[in-house]
């Protein structure tokens, strides 16, 4: 396993983690969960570490919680020997009765939209999606971003983006229709014109995709894997899709705070190219404020406007970055000035509260 691959996986672990404690218990607990894996492969590497398979069985069957919906996960894989031995690894879990796994073999571009269709007469379109695409190369990514799971009110999907590989071959012949069906049209070439470096296409690429994927969910983050020791090495990135700014965006936000280091790799959000921030133990708050002080300039506005610019449209976390460690710092240095509803103490930021920045 590659210490990419590993980064993947620790991010796609915490994701799922909050995923299914959110939709699988509690209030907002459904009857049924749906969790596909596209491009599941072997299940296993060859030096023992779980695939992406188990490790979205293993999200399910470790969690600590009560969880009573029942999961339903849907593994494809066009290689024969690698289905054999994906189906092995299964049977040797002794899954419960209350979960079902099926391997489905084929490939994607066929075997996806099928079970999407079936999914939908099956459930009508009601159960929570997560879906995991991690396509063995750039020709899958048409069908990723085209199909109707995105269509699903409470779908999630999380795909890799090989920037790099696209960056260095998009214009190559073979693979120009791929390009024009990834980006929807041709406008991709602006990004091969003269006098672009490299670094700059790779970041147009990464807009266009995004943009791409906003066309069918309402929010879009991109996450970095970076490998920090490797000179030359590609970058990564997995692209959130999500039609649920308060379940899903709240959920890979905790998820990326909290992913533990991996060795010579680095995390980062970079939805926008501006405003790249480094997941690390102690956030920079002072880019929040700064962040916060763009954004509104001097006028007033709610607790309510800082909470939803700060989950929608910046990297930091609106439950745990905000209040605390950055407003209240704000207000005692005198850098903002504070209204709050009678009776309410200094210091707090209740419903109601309104500021502004000095």
């Amino acid at each position: 396993m590659e210490r990419t691959t590993a980064a993947k996986h620790q991010i796609l672990r915490k994701y799922l983690d909050a995923w299914i404690a959110i939709l699988g218990g509690g209030r907002f607990a459904r009857d049924h969960l749906i969790l596909i894996d596209a491009f599941a492969g072997p299940g296993r590497y060859s030096t023992g570490e779980p695939g992406s398979p188990l490790l979205m069985i293993k999200a399910y069957l470790e969690h600590s919680g009560d969880i009573s919906a029942a999961p339903h996960f849907y593994f494809i894989e066009e290689n024969s020997a690698r289905v054999v031995h994906l189906k092995s690894e299964l049977e040797a879990m002794s899954l419960p009765a209350s979960v079902t796994a099926e391997v489905l073999e084929g490939t994607f571009d066929s075997e996806f939209p099928a079970l999407v269709e079936r999914l939908n007469r099956e459930f009508s379109g009601l159960a929570p999606t997560f879906a995991f695409i991690d396509p063995f190369g750039a020709s899958d990514l048409p069908v990723a971003i085209a199909t109707p799971l995105l269509d699903v009110p409470r779908c999630e999907v999380l795909v890799y983006f090989p920037v790099s590989f696209l960056a260095r071959f998009g214009e190559q012949p073979e693979f120009v229709p791929t390009m024009n069906s990834v980006f929807g049209d041709a406008a991709w070439r602006e990004a091969f014109t003269e006098g672009v470096d490299f670094e700059t296409r790779q970041r147009m690429l990464l807009d266009r995709f995004m943009d791409e994927l906003r066309r069918r969910v309402p929010y879009v983050r991109a996450f970095e894997i970076t490998p920090t020791h490797e000179r030359g090495a590609n970058t990564y990135y997995l692209v959130l899709g999500t039609a649920n700014a308060d379940q899903g965006l709240r959920k890979v936000k905790d998820a990326m705070w909290t992913v533990d280091p991996v060795g010579g790799v680095s995390f980062r959000d970079s939805t926008l190219a501006d405003h790249p921030v480094l997941f690390e133990e102690h956030p920079d708050y002072g880019e929040l404020e700064r962040l916060l002080r763009e954004r509104f300039n001097g006028n007033w506005f709610t607790i309510e406007d800082a909470q939803r610019f700060t989950l929608l449209e910046t990297p930091f976390r609106d439950n745990a970055h905000l209040k605390t460690p950055t407003l209240k710092p704000a207000e005692e240095r005198g850098g903002l000035e504070v209204a709050r509803p009678a009776g309410k103490r200094a210091g707090s930021f209740t419903s109601g509260t309104k500021m502004r920045f000095k």
